[in-house]
């Protein structure tokens, strides 16, 4: 009798063992994944980030951070289509850009 009970118990404590394994193995994984969206996240805003700076470089001659409608237009070849563009993107109407509109305005 004592030798089942040992034995019941060994396999209770080897089954417990094996669960927490298991749930450790799982945990990982998700750390893992979770891990990968974080960089995919931070990799996306770093991309739209560059590419907003990239366009208030080219045009932001007073370097405030945002693109007047004059600045927007200098090396533009369509001033009428470049005109309409910006008035798209200025969506609170205040006749600038900012980094939040210039993202939008190149699908960011």
């Amino acid at each position: 009798m004592k030798l089942f009970i040992y034995s019941l118990t060994a396999l209770m404590l080897i089954a417990t063992a094996e669960a927490k394994k298991d749930n450790k193995g799982k945990n990982n994984e998700k750390a893992k994944q979770e891990e990968a969206e974080k960089k995919k996240k931070k990799e996306e805003r770093d991309a739209k980030r560059d590419a907003v700076k990239e366009v208030l470089d080219a045009k932001d001659k007073n370097n405030d951070g945002s693109l007047s409608l004059d600045e927007y237009l200098t090396g533009e070849s369509d001033v009428e289509q470049a005109t309409t563009k910006f008035n798209e993107a200025n969506k609170n109407g205040d006749r600038y850009l900012t980094k939040a509109e210039i993202a939008e305005m190149l699908g960011l």
